[in-house]
């Protein structure tokens, strides 16, 4: 199994304990920052940032649309189910600012990674 095949599981391991963790009642869901703001900030930068360093030839705009449609599902989801969750369009705007900068993170990841192996 190559390393690209394991970080893509592993991507997709991150992407489907987001989504339980997210549709968890809010009292069982498991945190790491005290503010909720900053676990949406942390998932969605992280997802963001696997993705385009994982999926380097897709568009980033089909990435960002992707994860940000995830995000939004989960805010949806959340309003729906009634597991005393709310869908607050704060944490959705939360996810897209993190997206960002997760994707922009990433294309600076390869500029430099580039950079530094036309130089060796």
């Amino acid at each position: 199994m190559t390393t690209q095949t394991i970080s893509r599981m592993l991507f997709w391991l991150l992407l489907g304990t987001i989504l339980v963790i997210s549709l968890m009642p809010a009292t069982e869901a498991p945190t790491i920052f005290a503010d909720e703001k900053l676990n949406h900030i942390l998932a969605f930068f992280t997802l963001s940032l696997m993705a385009r360093l994982l999926w380097t030839r897709t568009n980033a705009a089909m990435l960002f649309v992707l994860l940000m449609i995830f995000g939004g599902g989960i805010e949806l989801l959340q309003w729906v189910m009634g597991f005393g969750r709310d869908a607050d369009w704060m944490d959705f705007a939360a996810d897209i600012v993190a997206i960002v900068v997760g994707m922009l993170a990433g294309k600076l990841f390869w500029s430099m990674k580039g950079k530094r192996s036309a130089t060796e």
